[in-house]
């Protein structure tokens, strides 16, 4: 109880209009980052970083976090409407958002996916603020072998996530990883795949893969397709662009499994929002009556990925505040703004700085309580392009992801990259390839490598140390069930059936 009078009190100081007035300024600039294809919130937060310095402690780092929230929300917008993640943790969005756009309902999933990123958000900050500490010293905890597991059960939902076909399904996969893999080795040091080129040093960005597999793809394939290349007309009253109690309630399991799986996986120091989203997206497919019905326009689609991803966005916040451990690489750069201000993250943080620390948690409700208000009066006009013709439209669009992806590295050779992601995500769609796999790989790929070495590095080739955890034991036993129990059920409905 404690920690909740401390965030009222904080609430209270953020309501100073220095405070309100950084935080409606960064949550504004991150809803325009994430509806941007390309940029991301790591990049907006980057690019802002100078000037928020500039205005001082609390105001300077309430102003970078709502970029980072704001471009959460701002993410799902061209997901939904365009089917172009705004940024990585939309592409589970993209899936079912699109389709319900395509379905002329574009206002239904854009309502249902700022309800859920507010929800998801409420459960995050509630868990940030009350057992910051608590998780913080849980995911400590996680060394290599643990975190090996995490990604091996990931992986295994490429049973759920890669469609009807298991195999193509772990094809696209493997795809994933080597392109994970494109770079330098992490830990050897020499090249691998760069075929002679410098560019490719540090390795393709995922920006780029995602924006091109899901982005550029459905532009080339619905071009080639002209009689399904608009999407269906339907008639927008300002009632039908906003959520629905039915909706919500239909949502529900949905976005508790999302909000829950944003607090498990956010908290994980380098795992990040864009793996939450994963993981929500196959536990709602998994758990949901009509699995069948996701990827064509289901609600449930929409609501467990968002909220997975503002709530992981607030709760990867607390291992940078508590132990001055960033859990992703957007809360790495922010870290880097608390040293520039002088302020030493880690549990003395609590003590010396307590109303700094508490007024910027307090800062975080009111910018999500912002973005709820100010998204939903957006949903009119953002729901609109649905009707701009796609002559119009997508030379427009294509512009904006070339310049998106050319404004990451102001390099060339990422537009050559992202175009080549758009042909290889058209030949996908052709021969009925899930690219969620394929993102997957490029995601977890690299860092299941990362954690089998340094597990065999300290165990001396031994591998008997990943078992040898309770935690990684009972996370390998759980995706060699996930990858189990599918077919076994379908044995035994055969079974039954042939009597």
């Amino acid at each position: 109880m404690e920690s909740l009078g401390l965030l009222i009190q904080g609430i209270g100081h953020a309501l100073t209009w220095s405070v309100l007035a950084a935080t409606l300024a960064g949550v504004l600039i991150g809803l325009l980052v994430g509806v941007l294809p390309g940029l991301g919130p790591a990049a907006g937060v980057a690019i802002m970083l100078p000037v928020a310095i500039g205005f001082g402690g609390t105001e300077a780092i309430a102003g970078l976090a709502g970029i980072y929230y704001g471009a959460m929300f701002g993410g799902a917008v061209t997901s939904i409407l365009l089917g172009i993640p705004g940024e990585s943790a939309s592409v589970m969005t993209a899936l079912d958002g699109y389709a319900l756009a395509k379905q002329g309902r574009a206002g239904e999933a854009l309502g249902i996916s700022v309800f859920a990123s507010f929800f998801g958000g409420l459960v995050g900050l509630l868990f940030m603020a009350l057992l910051a500490l608590a998780i913080a010293r849980v995911a400590i905890r996680f060394g290599p072998a643990e975190m090996t597991a995490v990604m091996v059960l990931a992986f295994s939902l490429v049973s759920v996530l890669g469609g009807r076909n298991v195999l193509k399904g772990f094809a696209s996969l493997a795809l994933g990883v080597w392109i994970g893999m494109i770079g330098m080795d992490p830990i050897a040091g020499p090249p691998r795949y760069t075929f002679g080129l410098m560019d490719l040093m540090d390795g393709v960005d995922f920006t780029i893969v995602a924006v091109g597999v899901f982005g550029l793809s459905e532009i080339f394939y619905n071009i080639s397709h002209k009689s399904q290349g608009a999407p269906v007309a339907a008639s927008y009253s300002l009632r039908s662009l906003l959520p629905r109690v039915g909706h919500m309630v239909r949502c529900k399991g949905a976005l508790l499994l999302g909000s829950v799986m944003g607090l498990l996986v956010g908290v994980l120091p380098g795992v990040g929002a864009t793996a939450a989203t994963m993981l929500a997206y196959a536990g709602a497919k998994k758990l949901s009556r009509d699995p069948q019905a996701f990827g064509q326009g289901a609600l449930e689609g929409v609501a467990a990925p968002e909220s997975a991803n503002n709530s992981a966005a607030y709760v990867s916040m607390v291992p940078m505040f508590t132990l001055g451990i960033p859990g992703s690489a957007t809360t790495a750069i922010m870290l880097g703004g608390l040293l520039m201000l002088g302020l030493q993250p880690g549990p003395l943080l609590f003590a010396n700085d307590s109303e700094f620390v508490w007024t910027v948690f307090g800062s975080f409700w009111l910018g999500n309580l912002m973005l709820l208000f100010i998204t939903l009066l957006m949903i009119p006009l953002l729901a609109s392009v649905v009707f701009i013709s796609t002559a119009l439209l997508y030379p427009v669009v294509i512009g904006l992801i070339l310049f998106g992806v050319y404004s990451i590295n102001y390099n060339m050779l990422d537009v050559l990259l992202v175009l080549a992601a758009g042909g290889l995500g058209f030949f996908m769609l052709k021969l009925q390839y899930s690219a969620i796999p394929l993102i997957l790989g490029v995601v977890l790929g690299p860092m299941l490598e990362n954690n089998v070495r340094r597990t065999l590095i300290l165990s001396d080739g031994g591998l008997d140390v990943f078992f040898g955890k309770p935690i990684a034991l009972g996370l390998f036993v759980l995706a060699a069930l996930v990858v189990a129990l599918p077919p076994a059920a379908r044995w035994a409905r055969r079974r039954m059936a042939g009597g």
